[in-house]
Order: structure tokens, then C-alpha cells, then sequence
């Protein structure tokens, strides 16, 4: 299957940073896995029902040598095959539908983050082997179910799902618009496309349509702001490959996730504007904890 990324997350490699091995949290390890490479880690050896890999006192994942390089010592000394596949994955987040595998980044990871500041068009792309794993990210499988909602009792196609994650995807390309009105402007279209009915034009026509009225009326951004195409490029990495539409209602799920996204920055520029710390806290919560469905009112970069 062909896989696909956003343009901004196509040259991620990992760069050691070590936040997912110090983190602190659960990481599954397959059966008989630990055992295989225990010889590598400088603790007990673990039990035969071990299902986690242990962490030492300090949080820190015993296999991770903070002392020389910030490396994985599985991945430095037996290669990434021997990894968890939890740890080989991170910090992608990726979908397989019938149309092929979509990978999006989590931001928590520090070397994702800087991704978003690199100021590159915002589009979707082929993905390098390198993210993609040579197609062997796990994720979502959702290759034998029915396309996403377009409405309640009405299926898309995935033609026409394709379509509108394009179009909104290059909403937020558009530098006139703030990332408030971007998001705006993919609801609104949203909203106008959801009431397609077959028949008359396609599915795909219909989004086209309903994007070109929502920018006909769409308020432009009086100029750049900072930060602003950052904000953006996070928002389209819960757009793109958004699990939301097959497991919380289709398109207007999606659109509810970006919602929830933005608020959380909204909330983290309000104690805190460094812009990493914000958005790796922000997935922190959004990829891997339970997060409020109902955040407060997105205000980052109010209009005046």
C-alpha cells in the first residue's frame, strides 16, 4: 500500500531526544520479547508474564543509556527489529484505509515539534520509507470497514474523503488565515457539504464546492503573525489521518478534533508562550491521555 504524510512531518528521523524513553509511561512489550534482550539492560530480569517493560526510579526506560548518546540500547545493540513495537512506532500515528496508510506525528516528541517551526508548505505527500517503516507502521486498521459518516445514516465515499481532507488541508496552507479562521472556514464547509445528497454531482464535486463558498466568505488575517503556520501545521496533523472519522462520527468528528486541538493550545499560550513546550504538552494530552471532549473556547490570536 502506498503511504502518504504532511509535507511538514516527511524528514522526521529520530534525533534522541529521549522524551517517550523518559516519560515515565507503560510500554507494551510482545511476548517473550524482554526476555530475548535482557542481557542488555543493567537491572533484574524480569518475570515470564511481563507484559511492560520496566522503568527505572527515575522514570526512564531501563534500556534507555541517558550516560552515551540518549540511545535505545535494543535499537544501538540488537537493531530496531528487536524493538517494542510501541517503540518503533512512536511517535507515529497512523491510519490504513482502502486507499493506503497515513501517518501523522505526536508533538509530544521534541524533534516532531521543531518540525512544525521549519515554515514549509503545508500539503500531503508521499512518505519517506524512513516514517513510514517501509509500510510496516501499526495503527488504526480500518482497510475492512465502511467509509467514514458524511451524516448520520449517510456513508461518504473514500473518494470524497479524500477530497475533503485535501481541501482542508491546503485551508491551512493559505498564510491570509489565521489558524481560528482556517479552522472556520473548514467547518463552515463542512456544514455546507454534509447535506450532499447523490444524484445531481458527485461527492468530491460537492466538497470542492462548498470549500469555495466557505472561503468566498471567509474573513482573511490583516498579516503573519508568530507562530501562526506553526499553529496550523498542528492543526493538520489532527486533520490528516484523524482517527476521529471512523471511530467518532465522520467528517464533523474530525472537525471537533481540531476544535479540541486548538483549545488546548488556547489554554497552553495562555501560561506559557514557548511555542514547543506548548504543542508537546498539548499532544501530551491529546495522543496519550484522556483529554476534556469539551475544551474552553479556542481564543489563541483572537480577532479584534
Amino acid at each position: 500500500m502506498r503511504a502518504y504524510c504532511l509535507s511538514v512531518h516527511a524528514p522526521y528521523r529520530c534525533a534522541h531526544a529521549g522524551a517517550c524513553c523518559t516519560a515515565g509511561w507503560p510500554i507494551p512489550v510482545e511476548p517473550g520479547q524482554l526476555r530475548a534482550v535482557w542481557g542488555l539492560a543493567r537491572t533484574a530480569a524480569p518475570r515470564d508474564d511481563d507484559r511492560f517493560v520496566p522503568v527505572a526510579a527515575d522514570g526512564s526506560c531501563v534500556f534507555f543509556d541517558r550516560d552515551n548518546g540518549r540511545l535505545c540500547v535494543i535499537q544501538r545493540d540488537a537493531g530496531v527489529a528487536q524493538m517494542p513495537v510501541a517503540c518503533r512506532n512512536f511517535p507515529r500515528v497512523t491510519l490504513r484505509d482502502a486507499r493506503g496508510i497515513f501517518i501523522t506525528l505526536s508533538h509530544f516528541c521534541p524533534t516532531a515539534a521543531r518540525l512544525l517551526l521549519a515554515e514549509r508548505t503545508i500539503t500531503i505527500v508521499e512518505a519517506p520509507a524512513s516514517l513510514s517503516l517501509d509500510g510496516g507502521t501499526e495503527g488504526l486498521d480500518a482497510t475492512a470497514v465502511m467509509p467514514p459518516l458524511l451524516r448520520r445514516g449517510m456513508l461518504m465515499d473514500l473518494e470524497g474523503y479524500s477530497t475533503w481532507e485535501r481541501s482542508a488541508i491546503a485551508v491551512l496552507d493559505d498564510r491570509r488565515y489565521s489558524a481560528h479562521q482556517a479552522l472556520g472556514v473548514i467547518a463552515a464547509a463542512t456544514d455546507d457539504a454534509v447535506d450532499w445528497n447523490p444524484g445531481h454531482e458527485s461527492l468530491s464535486t460537492a466538497i470542492d464546492k462548498a470549500f469555495d463558498r466557505a472561503r468566498a466568505g471567509g474573513v482573511l488575517a490583516r498579516g503573519p503573525r508568530a507562530h501562526e503556520h506553526a499553529v496550523k501545521a498542528f492543526l493538520a496533523s489532527h486533520i490528516f489521518a484523524s482517527w476521529a472519522a471512523y471511530q467518532h462520527g465522520g467528517l464533523r468528528a474530525v472537525v471537533d478534533a481540531a476544535r479540541t486541538a486548538l483549545g488546548l493550545m488556547d489554554r497552553e499560550f495562555a501560561n506559557d508562550e514557548d511555542f514547543l513546550e506548548c504543542v508537546q504538552r498539548a499532544d501530551l494530552q491529546l495522543r496519550h491521555r484522556t483529554v476534556n471532549p469539551n475544551p474552553e473556547p479556542c481564543t489563541l490570536n483572537p480577532e479584534p
